[in-house]
């Protein structure tokens, strides 16, 4: 009786999984031996672009091209920008602001980690270009190759069926990583498919019947 009761607060959870209000995350690790590789349409719901119509490239620091370190004390080049785990993504080195789309139009809150030299921007917009919501964080980044960095900071914004997400600085020196937000049909790459968790839970259920009935 045990084990069947495991087994429903398994169900429980995939099936919460699939939930449409399940918040999905963005580590960009699937960009690792990819770097300056095009973000684009990677995540399917979301379209990366910038203002100046080019693109959102993924960082790799494991091929020791970026002054970056991470939260396991590991570092790179002049170690000036902190990321989470190897892949982080950013703008290059000339274009504008990072635009980020939610296909399905209809977010209610988004949330990035950054690493900046000066001052940073997140924004968020309506389908008929309406300013929703806008947070402001500091520069956070070190300029002492021998000072550990103090990690990543986070800005968020909120509102009513948001339709895409804006982000800069005044200076173009910067990254991003650990995204996060709500807006439906989005799957980052490695994360099944709200429809494969329901067909997995209802599997798990009727196992879990079968051996209880046996």
């Amino acid at each position: 009786m045990a084990k069947f009761y495991k087994l429903v607060l398994a169900v429980g959870l995939v099936l919460a999984l699939a939930s449409p209000s399940f918040a999905w995350n963005l580590n960009f690790e699937w960009g690792l031996g990819n770097d300056a590789g095009n973000v684009a349409s990677g995540v399917p719901g979301l379209q990366f672009t910038t203002t100046d119509g080019l693109d959102w490239k993924y960082g790799d620091a494991t091929t020791n091209a970026y002054n970056v370190q991470n939260q396991f004390a590991q570092s790179w080049g002049g170690a000036w920008f902190y990321m989470e785990d190897y892949v982080f993504t950013w703008l290059g080195t000339t274009q504008g602001s990072g635009r980020i789309d939610f296909l399905n139009q209809d977010g209610t809150f988004f949330k990035t980690g950054y690493c900046s030299a000066s001052s940073f921007y997140l924004e968020a917009y309506d389908a008929a270009g309406n300013l929703l919501d806008s947070q402001a964080g500091l520069s956070n980044y070190t300029s002492n190759d021998q000072t550990p960095g103090t990690g990543l900071d986070y800005l968020q914004v909120s509102g009513s069926n948001i339709a895409y997400v804006l982000m800069h600085d005044t200076g173009n020196q910067w990254l991003a990583d650990n995204m996060s937000g709500d807006a439906t049909g989005v799957n980052p790459p490695g994360v099944p498919e709200p429809g494969t968790l329901m067909l997995l839970g209802s599997g798990l259920v009727s196992l879990g019947f079968f051996r209880r009935k046996r």
